[in-house]
């Protein structure tokens, strides 16, 4: 099945979440709430709370489906078909997120977009991370195994958990990617399994670089009614 002519038309601008926030300061925004969601509460009496994530790449794959709502919604369609022991308990979490971001175009109102390719997806991630990193907000712990072998801890620190707490309390705006956070991270041992490089779940009617540059409401609707019925 091709594409309709409903998919060809142009994708609609973002809205501005915050006005007085600077177009990197957005960004940066969404980025400590990918943080926040993807991370792993810890509690210690020096520390006190944090948010850690042992594995960088979840950083990239969590921040991709937070840019990249159509691509989310049909992701979640595809992991209820693929993975139905770590998704059928979602499925009523799934079809309220699905009816949420098909509402009035808003996955494709609220995509973000980047420069480049959809494989360089990630291409200013890590000077975002670098940046935080200097405000004290995130640290970047290096631990070694017996083998010798090092690995990092993305924390979120204290400070930075209170400016996501912050952010969610006095920007409604950022409700959007709160709402998108949850389902993400409620789902992530599913989405996980997925490969964003080759993304399966376009497939028959979309290939990667045409994703990159078409509205996808239409398709997530149609699949969403064959997957779930008519979401209203």
């Amino acid at each position: 099945m091709s594409a309709d002519t409903s998919m060809t038309a142009s994708i609609p601008a973002a809205p501005d979440p915050d006005p007085a926030l600077t177009f990197r300061e957005r960004h940066l925004a969404r980025l400590l709430l990918t943080l926040y969601y993807s991370g792993t509460p810890i509690s210690s009496l020096f520390e006190g709370e944090t948010r850690q994530v042992d594995s960088p790449a979840r950083i990239h794959r969590f921040d991709f489906w937070m840019r990249e709502p159509g691509h989310l919604a049909l992701a979640l369609i595809y992991a209820t078909a693929q993975y139905p022991v770590e998704m059928t308990p979602q499925r009523d979490a799934v079809i309220a997120a699905l009816t949420r971001m098909t509402d009035a175009g808003a996955l494709d109102v609220h995509r973000v977009a980047i420069a480049g390719s959809y494989l360089h997806a990630y291409a200013d991630l890590d000077e975002h991370l670098a940046y935080l990193t200097s405000t004290a907000l995130l640290t970047d712990r290096p631990s070694f195994t017996k083998g010798q072998q090092s690995t990092h801890q993305i924390v979120l620190e204290t400070p930075g958990i209170a400016l996501v707490q912050k952010i969610l309390a006095e920007c409604p705006a950022y409700a959007w990617y709160k709402a998108q956070a949850e389902i993400i991270a409620l789902c992530l041992p599913a989405l996980e399994k997925i490969d964003v490089n080759t993304m399966p779940y376009l497939a028959p009617d979309l290939t990667p670089a045409l994703a990159a540059v078409m509205p996808l409401t239409s398709l997530v609707s149609k699949r969403a009614a064959l997957s779930f019925g008519e979401l209203r």
